[in-house]
């Protein structure tokens, strides 16, 4: 692992931060209230070049490193968790498995419409029944007999459902059973047979739509087809998706470094018993306590996208579980700093509390992150 930034990804990260500062984190309380981020936002993300910047300059992108988009996504999370989650979306996730996978053809059709922000991309795998299980999904591919397919099925939990323009979709090729039936496709958002369905009233990250897709006989081309099933092809998707677990790590690093950052700035402020409650030795230990966490989870981030194109899944793994849980224990803290002021609506933590929450749970719970690991050590 390299740490030694280029001077272009030092200037790379002060460029981004100050992009942050002054386009993003001023909405974000707003964007959590309204639940929506709109568009014209999401299109001066792609327009600073955020979006696509692990793509190859012949197909539309920016031709940078993982390391580079990852060092992006993290500075704008620090200014807004769902900034952030939509600039790994589109660096990683959908965008990486079109990348690694896709052919030709696919390439040029929709890798530079994403990096100019003309095409939103998400993930469909979770179903109202499966969800950590994904290998015994429903969706089911199934040929028209005319050269082509049609798409059935019914997903969940999709981020940005109703608001994205091409969908990454697992599904089942004829029946197949188990892992080996598993392939995926690429499917217009506004393909006949796509169906919106409803959203999800989520605790956090409010302002990126999650809700169901319904796909009924959905027509399929066969130069739709991004991995078609056969024996490996599931662990052929979950490696390209380990880009994503990196990605939201990070998105989870980010807040919690934002929520260190209030902390510290409100312990120098407050004062009580006429002296600021920085001086107070419970304090400082709980933001050194914060401060280790952030950046251990930082270096496993780093660690891990740099471990392979796409990411390693022991090294992906260990630092979504890690960066995932100490969010959520970096934000709790966060708002002990700032004591009642932390719960009220008033003041970033709460919700910054809020927005860590999800990042144990989407993207593969820490419980099956846990067993990849576990599995690992003992394969070794």
């Amino acid at each position: 692992m390299n740490l030694n930034f280029t001077p272009f990804q030092q200037t790379w990260i002060e460029r981004v931060r100050a992009f942050t500062v002054a386009e993003v984190a001023p909405h974000a309380a707003t964007w959590d209230r309204i639940e929506q981020v709109d568009r014209a936002h999401i299109q001066k993300l792609a327009d600073f070049g955020l979006f696509g910047l692990t793509v190859p300059t012949r197909y539309g992108g920016h031709g940078r490193t993982p390391l580079d988009a990852l060092l992006a996504v993290e500075a704008v999370s620090e200014g807004c968790g769902i900034s952030g989650r939509l600039v790994a979306d589109h660096n990683f996730g959908p965008t990486g498995l079109i990348l690694h996978y896709g052919s030709p053809a696919q390439k040029e059709r929709w890798l530079p419409a994403i990096a100019r922000g003309e095409v939103l991309t998400s993930i469909c795998i979770t179903e109202p029944s499966h969800g950590s299980d994904a290998n015994l999904m429903e969706t089911t591919l199934t040929s028209d007999g005319r050269g082509g397919y049609r798409l059935n099925g019914h997903k969940r939990w999709i981020t940005g459902a109703g608001e994205r323009d091409l969908y990454v979709v697992f599904t089942r090729f004829d029946d197949q059973p188990g892992s080996a039936g598993v392939g995926c496709v690429l499917v217009p958002a506004d393909a006949p047979g796509v169906e919106n369905g409803p959203r999800e009233p989520t605790l956090g990250l409010r302002g990126i739509r999650e809700a169901e897709l319904i796909f009924r006989d959905v027509p399929v081309a066969a130069d739709q087809v991004l991995v078609a099933a056969k024996p490996g092809s599931f662990g052929k998707l979950m490696r390209g998706y380990n880009g994503q677990r990196v990605g939201a790590a990070m998105v989870a690093t980010g807040i919690a470094q934002a929520a260190l950052t209030a902390a510290t700035a409100y312990a120098k402020e407050r004062v009580q018993f006429d002296r600021p409650i920085s001086d107070f030795q419970a304090i400082q230990f709980r933001l050194a306590d914060m401060a280790v966490q952030i950046e251990a989870a930082r270096l496993l981030c780093y660690r891990a996208i740099q471990s392979s194109d796409p990411p390693e899944r022991y090294a992906a793994s260990v630092c979504k579980t890690f960066a995932a849980e100490a969010a959520i224990a970096v934000t709790n803290s966060a708002l002990q700093v700032f004591g009642g002021n932390g719960y009220s609506r008033n003041f970033p933590i709460e919700r910054l509390l809020r927005d860590a929450r999800m990042f144990t749970l989407g993207g593969g719970t820490v419980e099956i992150q846990r067993l990849g690991i576990a599995h690992a050590l003992l394969k070794g």
